[in-house]
């Protein structure tokens, strides 16, 4: 039925538009997180982004600070009406946070 297709294309750009945006919200989020790591004297580094994934490297020390402050700003990347979370974690490898 094409009242079910047209329906169905229409949902796809809408949700294509959605995700764009909170893709372009994300990555502003992120150069702000780079930008207070900065203001902070932190050293970490983004390394890779796979997808949603990000890969940071850092002074052992400062892990936990930049770990917290990337979590922070992630999570704030978009005023919603459920919460949007973002698991983060440290190690001394990729494997160790998976």
């Amino acid at each position: 039925d094409s009242a079910i297709q047209n329906l169905s294309e229409t949902l796809d750009l809408i949700k294509c538009t959605i995700e764009a945006i909170l893709q372009n919200e994300a990555e502003f989020q992120l150069m702000i997180a780079q930008e207070a790591a900065r203001a902070e004297d932190l050293e970490a580094r983004l390394v890779l982004q796979v997808h949603d994934e990000l890969i940071v490297e850092c002074p052992e020390g400062e892990a936990e600070r930049v770990r917290a402050l990337l979590q922070e700003e992630m999570e704030g990347v978009a005023a919603l009406s459920v919460p949007l979370v973002a698991d983060a974690k440290a190690g001394r490898t990729w494997a160790q946070c998976h």
